[in-house]
């Protein structure tokens, strides 16, 4: 007897030509970009990633105020733009709504220090690299 996920990736792998070709279809008629697998396999798009930051703080990081909330999404979204994107520092600052490329590397180095001092925010953006983690799963197979 298989379990449930067993007969969900039989399933995927079954429909997988019929999705290349709906991919393909949506590509030709500019509804969805081609992959660009020459800076990152299979990228996540920006905006995703900080739609991810801020699903998991409950926040909008381009909020224009300083409650305490944002502030950490914002330091958190820094981060996982560094991470999983070959952004520069000075691309990412309007992502997450600051002015400048300092601001961005003072959230990235905040960011990483709250994650060796604060449990909470390590499990925050343990959660958010998971859902990475698995988009880049389902993606590949």
């Amino acid at each position: 007897m298989q379990t449930i996920e067993a007969n969900i990736i039989d399933y995927y792998l079954s429909q997988k030509d019929n999705l290349k070709k709906l991919k393909n279809t949506l590509v030709a008629h500019n509804l969805i970009e081609k992959d660009d697998r020459t800076r990152n396999n299979n990228r996540v798009t920006m905006k995703k990633l900080v739609g991810l930051v801020e699903d998991v703080f409950d926040t909008d990081v381009l909020a224009k105020n300083r409650m305490q909330n944002t502030v950490f999404a914002r330091k958190a979204a820094a981060y996982i733009l560094k991470t999983h994107t070959s952004l520069s520092l000075k691309e990412i600052a309007p992502y997450i709504g600051v002015s400048d490329h300092t601001t961005v590397l003072y959230n990235i180095s905040t960011a990483r220090d709250l994650m060796l001092t604060e449990e909470w925010y390590k499990n925050k953006i343990d959660e958010i690299e998971d859902e990475i983690k698995k988009y880049h799963t389902f993606v590949n197979n």
